[in-house]
């Protein structure tokens, strides 16, 4: 069709497809091998049929008169192995395309884990669902089908060949001009095929959109004005489907009729030519037996195109996984810097465990003051606008993307460690976090997973959640939906806190968790701090309830008109 068959199974494509897997790697090599094993099968058996019903028709028995029965035989097992060979197609197809599309999917997670804004929930549930629906199609129903049938169709032209030259001319004409019909029905499939998503896509944003929203909408009293907007939307839908429909239908039947043309121009040219009933009896079983195979060779452009449309949006996706570790790697080369201390004191020590951050900024000429702790220093970030507070610890961290950033924990570079070495060094809470899917055992050792459950324990005792958990019916195993029910707001806000400070990483992190603490989690928090061994670095609109002594980052530009000078609040340690 469009592209050659090597190119579609190597994956080497150009532009954005270049971030799609390959299809042809680890043991997708070896289930192509086997499918088109199963072709050639196929092939075979097709011929050894046309072979008995000549013997059968002619009434000569290969091995006299009394092997009549195992000519009957013969056909009945050619037509019993065809099934089971179709069976065998139709499994190895599922492990290729689930295989496939598995590999695709760990992508897009990547991907979504990997950027500073991640998809909308709309957009991850349409690329998991539709887009990849699309693509096992293709691999499923399109490539594999490919990998059989191109081997039997060839097999069954060279079985015919050996009937009658003229029966195999005769089956090979019609496909070759269905071929080309298809070739030109295939460019209008793929702009409706790709409006149609489009169309879908919007559809699933605005319900997604309007789930979330219910409660708002149910106040200012928009339930009708929003079903409307769904029903509109759904109806673009409707009519998108009907119109893709309509060229989905000419290229199934264009394959339907070619495979039909194929059976009647064996009997045609039979006739015409003079053969023997026998050989066309013979000729016309081996087209049937390809005839499905024919069929679905107009299965195999629709799913191209559908596949087509959905490369576009899971290409650039699955991208950004890429960018994002080539941005890891460029940030490795970079040279840690020579003075790291001279920006915010001669007196610095770069000790056990101590804290470095340098090379933040908001924006051009307005660099962020460095900052320099050890341990047991307590660290309030300020600044007149709360979000960026939230942006500057989440790029201290490496949630957010800042190439000039550089963060030192406990003598490493934080924003080039891996996984392991990131959450060893550091323990991040944030108000209003959306807990994952899990046990509760398995949510406070997050960070530390390796732990075993008492580890765990000793850490929900910690932030007093210990009694409260013990009494729920499945105590710590008790799984955690939809955000962290069925634990209270300031429950949850103490189960964070419990994972960040497991282990006690050199640096923990507050972002306004005390917003989503009552008077006892706020009570649990201030203990907590006060005792932690570490440096701990939080941004609260309630600075005295969490620490008692502290010292103020002012990340403000100074253009602002604020200081952006250190500045002392009761402070009990030393003044960093």
């Amino acid at each position: 069709m469009e592209n050659s068959l090597p190119k579609l199974l190597t994956g080497r494509r150009r532009g954005m497809e270049d971030s799609l897997p390959k299809v042809l790697t680890g043991r997708r090599r070896g289930l192509m091998a086997l499918l088109i094993s199963t072709g050639l099968a196929m092939a075979a058996v097709a011929g050894a049929s046309s072979l008995f019903m000549i013997w059968l028709l002619h009434g000569t028995w290969p091995f006299g008169a009394g092997s009549r029965w195992l000519v009957v035989a013969g056909l009945a097992g050619a037509a019993l192995s065809l099934g089971a060979l179709r069976a065998w197609e139709r499994v190895l197809t599922e492990k290729l395309g689930q295989d496939y599309t598995h590999e695709i999917r760990k992508g897009l997670v990547k991907s979504a884990l990997a950027t500073d804004r991640g998809p909308s929930p709309s957009a991850t549930i349409a690329r998991n669902t539709n887009d990849l629906s699309s693509v096992r199609n293709w691999i499923a129903m399109g490539i594999a089908p490919l990998a059989v049938g191109i081997p039997l169709i060839l097999g069954t032209a060279v079985a015919l060949w050996g009937l009658s030259p003229a029966l195999s001319f005769a089956v090979v004409v019609p496909l070759v001009v269905m071929t080309g019909g298809l070739a030109l029905l295939a460019r209008p499939a793929f702009s409706r095929a790709q409006a149609l998503r489009q169309k879908r896509g919007r559809l699933g944003a605005r319900l997604a959109d309007t789930v979330i929203a219910a409660r708002t909408i149910r106040a200012a009293g928009g339930e009708a004005r929003e079903v409307k907007q769904v029903d509109k939307a759904g109806r673009k839908v409707m009519d998108a489907a009907v119109h893709r429909a309509a060229i989905v239908g000419w290229i199934r039947g264009s394959a339907a009729a070619g495979a039909s043309l194929g059976s009647a121009a064996v009997a045609t040219v039979g006739v015409w030519q003079g053969i023997p009933t026998a050989t066309i009896a013979a000729g016309m079983t081996i087209v049937g037996m390809t005839a499905s195979h024919v069929t679905d060779l107009g299965r195999v452009v629709e799913y191209r195109q559908n596949f087509k449309a959905a490369r576009r949006v899971l290409a650039p996706a699955l991208a950004v996984a890429a960018k994002a570790g080539e941005e890891r790697r460029r940030r490795e080369r970079v040279a840690v810097p020579s003075d790291p201390g001279g920006a915010a004191g001669a007196d610095y020590e770069d000790g056990p465990g101590s804290v470095l951050v340098t090379g933040l900024s908001e924006c051009r000429n307005c660099a962020v003051p460095d900052l320099h702790a050890v341990p047991g220093d307590r660290v309030r970030i300020r600044s007149a606008d709360p979000a960026l507070e939230t942006r500057l610890l989440e790029k201290l961290i490496g949630v957010r993307s800042d190439p000039d950033a550089y963060t030192q924990v406990d003598g490493k570079s934080l924003l080039n460690s891996d996984g392991r070495t990131l959450r060893k060094l550091v323990g991040y809470v944030a108000a209003g976090t959306y807990l994952e899917r899990g046990s509760i055992s398995r949510s406070v050792r997050y960070r530390m997973p390796d732990l075993d459950a008492a580890a765990g324990a000793s850490a929900l005792e910690r932030v007093g959640l210990a009694e409260r958990i013990n009494r729920l019916k499945r105590g710590e195993q008790t799984q955690l939906q939809r955000g962290g029910e069925p634990l209270s707001t300031s429950e949850r806000a103490r189960l964070l806190l419990a994972r960040a400070s497991l282990g006690d990483p050199p640096l923990l992190v507050l972002n306004r968790i005390d917003a989503d603490l009552d008077r006892t989690g706020m009570s649990v928090l201030a203990d907590l701090v006060r005792d932690y061994p570490g440096v701990v670095l939080f941004a609260s609109d309630r600075p005295d309830s969490v620490a008692e002594g502290y010292t103020e980052w002012n990340v403000d530009c100074p253009h602002a008109g604020l200081d952006v000078t250190w500045a002392s609040h009761n402070l009990s340690g030393p003044n960093r």
